[in-house]
């Protein structure tokens, strides 16, 4: 019963990062080396990531699994497993008196049961009060006695505010965590993030990521965007003109749709004038004949162009795919110690698909030359439009206030 709480309430974020289902954690080596210390104590070695939202608590809890995935901890840390609680799925469904505590003693004592599991609780502030219905126990009282306990070892993760409101006015819950701050990147900082990531992105969404998109998502969002934090503002900012630029890859171009539904007006009236008869009809008639050839011509040339580039985009796009998983074979063969398997994707295939990948890249723009129908890549532009649609400003304004910024 106990395991079967564990895995229908948590998830395992370790083996996740073995799968190569995290990101990477960048510039944030402080705060895990800190957070490790804590889990390394004999007592009181719960350790809680306080900052503000959105600047990567939940990242650093994902930082130490994948050093446990890759070896790169103490010995006393290797055989660690830490497991995310979905509070949601705990409190599914629990309707009746008593339901919510029976899931979380099942936890508990599947996380007792097993001496290597750490249980990492998000939104750590929703425990406090997250049980109480109709008489029941507090979640939080609930884990009071079990975190005093040695075999029992959580990481918490809450926003400064909550942090405040709520675990500091229980002291009996606070003294049993060790807080660990989190502060927000500096912009520098977001960017070396930000570059550390942009290939998941790249990978998703299957298209290119400019440096200068990159460095323009940091600046811009920490310039103007100031109801939210870095990095996660700027990596929304990079997802959603990501998003963006590839549904207009899949979409047919304005041109062509223009130049098409002209055409099939033409094609309209020239029927709807066949039956005519008179002088007229019969000049108007002649003058929709041409302009229907004239117009023939430009869809054929412009949907040609189109299929072409939109073709030579598909193609960069399944080997960035490629690529992507390649990496993740690389990773997981270093990991488990195929170092022949990792050498020869490192030096042989990587370095055939970026070559393949630069080949297209390259045919593209030759064909987007003059005739740009089709992206592939991500620019400062996007970034400043999708920013622009945020705030409600336009484009034009955000740019010169960007610009004028220092």
């Amino acid at each position: 019963m106990t395991a079967d709480a564990l895995r229908q309430y948590t998830t395992d974020l370790v083996e996740r990062a073995r799968l190569g289902k995290l990101d990477p954690v960048i510039g944030r080596d402080a705060e895990i080396r800190r957070t490790l210390q804590i889990l390394g104590r004999r007592s009181k070695n719960n350790p809680v990531l306080v900052g503000l939202p959105g600047v990567g608590k939940t990242a650093i809890v994902e930082g130490i699994a994948l050093k446990i995935a890759m070896g790169d901890v103490p010995d006393s840390m290797k055989p660690r497993r830490i497991r995310a609680l979905d509070l949601g799925q705990l409190m599914a469904g629990t309707r009746y008196r008593g339901d919510f505590e029976e899931r979380l003693k099942a936890v508990v004592a599947g996380v007792l049961a097993s001496p290597e599991v750490i249980l990492f609780i998000d939104e750590l502030h929703t425990i406090v009060g997250a049980g109480s219905r109709e008489g029941a126990l507090d979640a939080g009282d609930m884990l009071k006695p079990v975190l005093a306990r040695r075999e029992f070892t959580c990481i918490g993760a809450t926003t400064t505010a909550e942090y405040d409101q709520y675990l500091s006015r229980d002291k009996a819950l606070l003294r049993r965590f060790q807080p660990v701050r989190v502060s927000e990147p500096s912009v520098d900082d977001t960017i070396v993030i930000l570059r550390g990531i942009k290939d998941r992105y790249e990978a998703h969404h299957r298209i290119r990521i400019s440096d200068a998109a990159v460095v323009t998502a940091a600046e811009i969002s920490a310039k103007h965007i100031v109801d939210r934090y870095l990095p996660d503002k700027a990596i929304d900012l990079i997802d959603e003109a990501a998003s963006q630029l590839k549904l207009e890859a899949e979409s047919v171009p304005g041109d062509v749709a223009n130049v098409e539904q002209t055409l099939v007006r033409l094609e309209i009236e020239y029927r709807a004038l066949e039956a005519e008869t008179g002088t007229v009809a019969e000049h108007r008639r002649e003058w929709l004949a041409h302009e229907l050839t004239t117009t023939r011509t430009d869809a054929t040339a412009l949907r040609g162009r189109w299929d072409l580039q939109k073709q030579m985009v598909a193609n960069i796009r399944e080997l960035i795919h490629t690529e992507e998983k390649l990496r993740a074979e690389e990773d997981h063969a270093r990991r488990t110690g195929q170092l022949h398997r990792a050498g020869e994707i490192a030096y042989r295939a990587l370095p055939e698909v970026s070559h393949q990948i630069e080949h297209y890249e390259t045919q593209l723009r030759a064909a987007q030359t003059p005739n740009l129908m089709l992206r592939d890549t991500v620019t400062p532009d996007d970034i400043i439009a999708i920013a622009a649609m945020w705030l409600g400003k336009s484009i034009a304004e955000l740019s010169v206030t960007s610009d004028a910024t220092p």
